[in-house]
């Protein structure tokens, strides 16, 4: 492959990246906008499911959401989890979008990429819902630790988490087998997939937000949300990169100790 043709490939998938950037930016915009009927494709099978995994029962309300009335749930347009479907588009986008060999290979990545951001976003946002309704009903609540912050802080984790597994997944999927010494020589650059869902979680969490004023709007409000997201992301990313080195640890003396036998 001459350098010409490498340069040609590189500046598609600029022209690609920009493209999936767009479409993050139009939802986005559409989603500012929309109302329950509008975001049907979403918290409908988002209700379906918790259905069949809880003893919630939901009735679709015209212009409210899905509501069950027996244990006062809501599944409103802000509960939809539009924002994680964004974030999990555009992270896995551009991590699939540079394996793709050819335009055509790369387009249908993208393709999947969507399609699995859906699915992930419909299967983290009911395991939130049903986490959010098990922990309302404790009492354990003080004037410190309030409904909303457990509330934002549960919702961090589980978004997070899922977005984490999903780029390891999508890591995995397209990683070449090598031995456990090169994975241990090489798990620093490796390491820089955990921080993939990071910055695609900080950026629509807090930068986005930062952008549209939240800050001058409401600084306390946007303060205490910045920080519980970085706080909760930054540990379990720390978590994930102690864990991933752990592991490639254990494997090469593993395959150590069966070599020298």
């Amino acid at each position: 492959m001459t350098i010409g043709s490498i340069q040609t490939i590189h500046s598609l998938k600029l022209i690609v990246g920009s493209l999936v950037l767009a479409a993050a930016f139009l939802l986005k915009t559409f989603y500012s906008q929309a109302d329950s009927e509008d975001l049907i494709w979403i918290i409908g099978p988002t209700a379906f499911l918790t259905e069949i995994f809880s003893n919630l029962s939901f009735i679709h309300e015209p212009g409210f959401g899905w509501v069950d009335v027996q244990h006062n749930v809501v599944i409103a347009p802000v509960c939809a989890g539009v924002n994680f479907l964004i974030i999990s588009f555009c992270m896995s986008s551009f991590q699939l979008m540079w394996r793709g060999a050819s335009l055509k290979e790369t387009i249908t990545l993208i393709i999947i990429a969507g399609l699995g951001a859906y699915v992930l976003t419909i299967t983290a946002n009911t395991i939130r819902i049903m986490l959010s309704v098990a922990l309302f009903q404790p009492d354990i609540y003080s004037d410190w630790l309030t409904p909303d912050m457990l509330h934002r802080v549960s919702g961090t984790v589980v978004y997070y988490l899922f977005l984490c597994f999903y780029s390891c997944l999508i890591s995995c999927s397209f990683r070449n087998k090598k031995s456990a010494r090169q994975e241990l020589d090489s798990s620093l650059s490796k390491q820089f997939v955990l921080f993939a869902p990071l910055f695609w979680y900080l950026l629509f969490s807090l930068g986005v937000p930062f952008a549209n004023n939240a800050f001058q709007t409401n600084p306390e409000m946007f303060v205490t949300h910045a920080l519980s997201v970085c706080i909760v992301t930054s540990l379990l990313t720390l978590i994930f990169i102690k864990g991933q080195y752990l592991l490639i640890r254990l494997r090469t003396v593993r395959n150590y100790g069966r070599t020298k036998t």
